[in-house]
């Protein structure tokens, strides 16, 4: 070969690898920027299982993980009917037994109306279900079921569903403390408006003591006619007070009304009795997304956003939220711009007492930053530097969670849109990462109680599986562009171009100099 082609072929090779370089760096709508710290790499748990009029969405999860570390997940499963039919709304289902994670499967009678869903696992071998929608009556109905966590596959594993509101109700959340009490909180219009007027929701609060089987007469957590209650959300802490909170203003049932501030309050003798609300207004009259957490400790955390102003605001109580401190911003993190009112975000504490926050935000205060879910942990004085989980172009993360199990294991979920805006028709999946905590490990002890077997479900149709591979916890399931360990190899090629750029050089001039020599 002489030195002219040799020379030819060695800049062919130079100049297809900065094409690629380029290809990579430019191409495609999506991209994604690597997860920060100890968490694993994001797992797209819910692709689309059910072809009709066009793929199915995924959105809305919420997860628990029982005794033995199973991961157990579930969501809103929306599947497009047609023009004419609309949609039909279920409760999609999946669980990850510490190898891989299982087929998705519905486990709940099909609605045709939108499905909020929560779930919660406790010590005596019992997976908790709270879910609304129609799917019995034709009013907006929240239902309460159970099952073995090795059935929870199966929608005939789990119970006859228990009816739990009384008027309307659109969304609940549960927990359950290490006795076994269930608690429930959700919004419901039991109160009735005027003639031509909307009714407007409160939030509502109650618990059973026998594994769901009777519950105890409905709370109202804070009357108010005027005004509507959103988002609520309960935490349970170590020492197995209550948390509760929720937003008022903009009311979900009615579809009236715009945010105006968040309420919390708190229980230490299991729901029987309430600490007066704390009504958050700071810094102004257009307060969403309060969420609390606690160190069991006396510690409360309080977190929240308006719709006017792209900082996250907290506020911390030493004396189990009977005083405060003065509201403050959280540094180096910012919320997503105010373009959709569903978003929620999720504290949880580890064995150290340590409390850590969920949320989707942005690095920096540009509306075009890349969105991305961030953990941040409080020690009791400080914030962390925000860790990315997930991030990237053209992928909208919302409505995160996050377990701590064991003391120090942590768990999240999240959904992906295609699209900052709401649209009824772009994707949505569920995705999946977990990390862990420094914190000491806490092993987990069941109770010795066994629970009664849920009783026999009442008949509904037999749920179908459709083909779907089973996806192992290497097998992410990812789109195309999202991070994985090729992307490490390709920017060490990048980054050591000049040099082999320097040397491919010296080697054409030295194979020169030699021929010359040679003639």
């Amino acid at each position: 070969m002489t030195n002219e082609n040799l020379l030819k072929k060695c800049l062919l090779a130079l100049a297809c690898l900065i094409a690629l370089v380029v290809l990579l760096a430019l191409g495609g709508s999506q991209w994604a920027l690597a997860q920060e710290g100890n968490w694993t790499e994001p797992v797209a748990i819910s692709k689309p299982t059910v072809i009709s009029e066009g793929p199915s969405f995924s959105w809305f999860p919420d997860l628990a993980v029982d005794e033995f570390g199973s991961v157990h997940v579930i969501w809103c499963l929306t599947i497009p009917l047609g023009e004419r039919r609309g949609l039909q709304e279920q409760v999609g289902y999946a669980h990850w037994n510490g190898e891989s994670w299982s087929q998705p499967n519905d486990i709940v009678p099909p609605s045709p109306d939108i499905v909020r869903n929560a779930i919660s696992a406790d010590l005596m071998g019992n997976i908790h279900l709270v879910f609304g929608g129609s799917v019995f009556d034709r009013n907006y109905v929240l239902y309460y079921q159970k099952a073995f966590p090795s059935e929870a596959w199966s929608a005939r594993a789990w119970s006859a569903p228990h009816r739990i509101n009384q008027g309307t109700s659109y969304m609940g959340d549960i927990a359950v403390d290490s006795q076994g009490v269930i608690h429930v909180v959700y919004d419901d219009t039991l109160h009735y408006a005027k003639e031509n007027e909307l009714a407007r929701a409160d939030t509502y609060y109650r618990h059973s003591t026998d594994g769901g089987g009777t519950w105890s007469v409905p709370i109202n957590l804070y009357p108010d006619p005027l005004t509507g209650s959103a988002r609520p959300q309960i935490e349970i802490d170590s020492n197995d007070m209550i948390h509760v909170t929720w937003d008022e203003g903009w009311d979900r049932l009615s579809g009236e009304g715009e945010p105006i501030y968040s309420g919390y309050t708190s229980s230490a003798d299991g729901g029987e009795t309430w600490k007066p609300t704390t009504v958050i207004t700071y810094p102004d009259s257009t307060v969403a997304q309060l969420t609390a957490g606690s160190d069991g400790q006396n510690g409360v955390m309080l977190v929240w956003r308006t719709t006017l102003r792209n900082e996250f605001f907290y506020q911390w109580s030493t004396d189990g939220g009977n005083s405060w401190d003065a509201p403050s911003v959280i540094p180096r993190a910012f919320p997503r711009p105010w373009t959709i009112p569903f978003d929620m975000y999720d504290m949880a504490a580890d064995s150290s007492g340590h409390i850590h926050l969920l949320v989707v935000g942005r690095e920096s205060q540009d509306r075009d930053a890349v969105l991305g879910v961030y953990h941040l942990v409080w020690d009791g004085d400080t914030w962390s530097t925000p860790e990315r989980i997930f991030a990237s172009r053209g992928l909208y993360p919302e409505y995160p969670k996050i377990i701590v199990h064991e003391g120090n294991q942590l768990h999240t979920a999240w959904f992906t849109r295609e699209g900052s805006v709401w649209d009824q028709d772009v994707s949505r999946e569920v995705w999946y990462s977990r990390g862990q905590s420094p914190a000491p490990h806490q092993a987990v002890t069941p109770l010795p109680t066994p629970t009664p077997l849920p009783p026999t479900a009442t008949p509904s149709p037999t749920p179908t599986i459709a083909p779907y591979p089973t996806i192992s916890f290497e097998d992410t399931g990812s789109p195309d562009g999202l991070y994985t360990d090729a992307d490490d190899a390709f920017r060490l090629a990048v980054a050591l171009s000049p040099i082999a750029l320097l040397i491919l050089i010296v080697v054409v001039v030295k194979t020169g100099w030699m021929g010359r020599t040679r003639r």
